[in-house]
């Protein structure tokens, strides 16, 4: 079997292995499913040295002031909200919009209506906190078209889970690195278009502060904003206590962009004040729900 095909295969049995393990107990009550997911959580970063000691190494840059056994605590505990998180992800297929707007309280949606021109949709700003795939179907719920700038997943089986949930609901998907003429259609048309910028990726970036560390930023998001003219809000989610979700939305972004015919290196450094913007107004909210963020993913490199 050729190598592409043999991944390929091994990459489908991983999924199938997946969706029987995660699947049954997705139907269990929710409350009962929740501390089951969460159980499960920390019970695999218990068998994952890597993203364990990755956790703890991002933890040592944010928050110096930590012992290590709070550190330890908090990967656990960033395990189990991850997971818990998942539960609901997973249960997507079941729930209809209004069983979504149940479980998803808006938070600051007259800011959107603020923010909005005519003419133009938004660019809605968003991180990997909470359950964060909720987003679109809530905004969707309230009668706004939606779509969502994704990069594909090389897990073609999964792929096709993820974006099959959201043409359910007429969400338009956007690849990444696909031709771009769809993305600005989107944002003609009024769409408000979802774009997380919160990790360090193999895109067009510049070093801005990040939770007060400077990291590699996406900057597509501003770069579309200047280009469109759209305004630019944040969409962030969170797990409430009592084990519902909060989509808050924050107040428009300002950025300026730089004057026609300004030099490379005014362009460059307004590029850099809109992205360090963008991470302040992401970062505030990540703070407050510190334990529901990707601790595990590798932000700062270098």
């Amino acid at each position: 079997m050729a190598v592409g095909r043999w991944d390929g295969a091994r990459r489908r049995a991983r999924f199938l292995l997946l969706q029987a393990l995660l699947v049954p107990p997705s139907r269990l009550p929710r409350r009962a499913g929740l501390a089951l997911f969460r159980r499960l959580g920390r019970a695999a970063l218990a068998c994952a040295p890597r993203p364990r000691r990755t956790i703890v190494e991002n933890t040592r840059l944010i928050f110096p002031a930590w012992s290590e056994p709070e550190r330890r605590r908090f990967a656990a505990l960033v395990a189990a909200e991850l997971a818990g998180n998942l539960f609901d992800f997973v249960r997507l297929r079941r729930y209809s919009l209004e069983s979504i707007v149940a479980l998803m309280r808006i938070e600051g949606l007259e800011r959107l209506e603020r923010a909005r021109r005519p003419g133009v949709g938004v660019v809605c700003l968003s991180a990997h906190l909470g359950c964060w795939e909720l987003i679109p179907f809530r905004l969707r719920a309230e009668g706004y078209r939606v779509a969502v700038v994704y990069r594909a997943l090389r897990d073609a089986s999964l792929d096709r889970y993820v974006r099959e949930r959201r043409q359910r609901f007429d969400i338009a998907t956007h690849e990444r690195d696909g031709d771009a003429r769809g993305l600005l259609r989107s944002l003609r048309e009024g769409a408000l278009v979802g774009i997380l910028t919160d990790q360090h990726t193999r895109v067009g970036s510049v070093r801005a502060p990040f939770l007060g560390r400077p990291a590699w930023t996406p900057s597509g998001a501003v770069r579309l904003a200047w280009r469109t003219g759209a305004p630019m809000v944040t969409t962030l989610a969170a797990r409430r206590p009592d084990g519902g979700h909060l989509l808050h939305i924050g107040e428009e972004i300002p950025l300026a962009p730089p004057p026609p015919g300004a030099s490379r290196e005014a362009v460059d450094e307004a590029l850099r004040e809109a992205c360090a913007r963008c991470n302040e107004a992401l970062g505030a909210f990540i703070l407050e729900h510190k334990e529901q963020w990707v601790w595990h993913h590798r932000r700062w490199r270098d």
